[in-house]
């Protein structure tokens, strides 16, 4: 069971939650305003930016891969330089694009939990760096891809994972993103195994019967992923710092 707490009402902001309030296994629930997570920010208006920083947002994590998803289009509301003031942007893609076997292997499934493992396995420096980059933020953190679904669920399930949440909590919110994101539409990057190319492509929003169908396709394969991640050898490959390894476990423990 989810706590619901106020207040991610930003304007403009799309897929916007708190990863608070997620039930944790020893009892009790994850920490609030820590960690947000979100679809991509460009969409804020000034009144939305004014609303993150009002919450402690103060450092913003991209997981998505620069250039090519990281521009600004027509659709985006113009921002005053103000609004960004004193807010920090760091990119830390958990994917690399040109790499040839992680597209063969994960390539099919980028938006599906199946991709997860792989992920892990061919790029541990790639995820790790983007944990450390949400753990080592000054204030509070907002954590985005594109449309705050897959990358976004897929580090959210692992912070959500090392603080100890309930495997019913770690699903909650995969699941939440995943509607949320179907809620918008927009253009988005999807790599075509035949045509080994990456294609751009307009999708949502989606319908709720739908949006709830692709949600059952892919929990049997989050279950699975909870039941065998392996956090440990995951901060161990990464050669990370055991104060580094006590704060991400720590980091949404109240």
């Amino acid at each position: 069971m989810t706590i619901p707490k106020a207040g991610t009402e930003w304007p403009g902001g799309r897929n916007v939650r708190d990863l608070g309030g997620r039930a944790l296994r020893g009892g009790g629930h994850t920490a609030f305003g820590r960690v947000y997570r979100s679809g991509a920010p460009e969409h804020l208006t000034d009144a939305g930016w004014a609303a993150a920083r009002a919450a402690g947002v103060r450092t913003v994590v991209d997981l998505r891969n620069a250039p090519a998803e990281t521009q600004r289009t027509a659709d985006h509301p113009v921002v005053a330089a103000e609004a960004l003031r004193g807010l920090v942007f760091v990119p830390a893609p958990t994917e690399d694009p040109a790499d040839a076997e992680f597209l063969r292997v994960c390539g099919p499934y980028l938006d599906h939990p199946r991709s997860w493992s792989d992920n892990v396995r061919l790029a541990p420096g790639r995820v790790a760096a983007a944990l450390l980059a949400v753990v080592r933020a000054d204030g509070v953190v907002l954590v985005h891809c594109a449309g705050g679904r897959d990358r976004t669920g897929m580090i959210s399930a692992m912070l959500l994972h090392l603080a100890g949440a309930t495997e019913e909590a770690i699903i909650e919110d995969y699941a939440a993103g995943w509607r949320g994101a179907g809620a918008y539409s927009g253009h988005g990057w999807v790599y075509d195994p035949d045509r080994e190319s990456w294609l751009r492509q307009r999708r949502g929003p989606v319908d709720a019967e739908q949006l709830e169908r692709e949600v059952a396709a892919r929990v049997p394969a989050l279950r699975e992923w909870v039941a065998t991640f392996d956090s440990s050898a995951l901060l161990d490959s990464a050669l990370l710092d055991p104060d580094d390894i006590r704060a991400v476990r720590a980091l949404l423990v109240p």
